[in-house]
This record gives C-alpha cells, sequence and structure tokens, in this order.
C-alpha cells in the first residue's frame, strides 16, 4: 500500500515540477527528473539518516505499523523536500520578456 502511495507521489511531483517549468519556458523533462531525484532524496535522508539513528536495533526488527509509519513519514519528507526546493527554486526561474528579444 505505501508503495503505491510512494509510487503516486513521484508521479505527482514529476508532473508539477514539468508543468511549472512548461508554463516558465524551461525544459519539462529535466525539471521532472530534477523533481523526481529530490523526491528520492528527502525520502532516503528521511529513512537512512533520520530514522535508522533514532530507532537504533529497531529499525531492521520493526512491527508492521511501525513500518507503515517509517514509510508514509519519508513519504512526506519526500514530497516535502520537492516541494520547497520547487517554490524556492523554480519559481524564481520564470523566463523574463528580455530573453525573447533576438
Amino acid at each position: 500500500m505505501t508503495a503505491i502511495l510512494s509510487m503516486f507521489a513521484v508521479l505527482a511531483t514529476a508532473l508539477l515540477y514539468y508543468r511549472a517549468a512548461d508554463r516558465r519556458g524551461l525544459p519539462g523533462m529535466a525539471w521532472a527528473m530534477a523533481g523526481i531525484i529530490l523526491y528520492y532524496g528527502g525520502f532516503l535522508f528521511w529513512l537512512h539518516v533520520v530514522l535508522r539513528p533514532l530507532m537504533g536495533g529497531q529499525f531492521q526488527t520493526h512491527s508492521f505499523w511501525t513500518g507503515i509509519a517509517m514509510d508514509l513519514t519519508s513519504i512526506l519528507a519526500g514530497a516535502s523536500c520537492a516541494a520547497v526546493f520547487g517554490f524556492k527554486v523554480l519559481a524564481g526561474k520564470a523566463r523574463k520578456p528580455s530573453d525573447d528579444a533576438p
């Protein structure tokens, strides 16, 4: 179940980045890939840099519900990382009218 949620989050991130870049006259596929990389970067950072040390040995031998919570918080961390970057960087990359002049 959480794998499906993660895939939806990745696809939504890629689509949002693609559409935002396309509206600004930037290469959509490159920005979509950047969004995916940012999502997985935030996901893996939360899972392995934050949760692993906090949980210690229980990281490997957790219960079902703890695993669900780990996955959901990792999905949220990845989506948040991609969203923050998108708002900070992609929003500032708007094409200026002077860029279109020959």
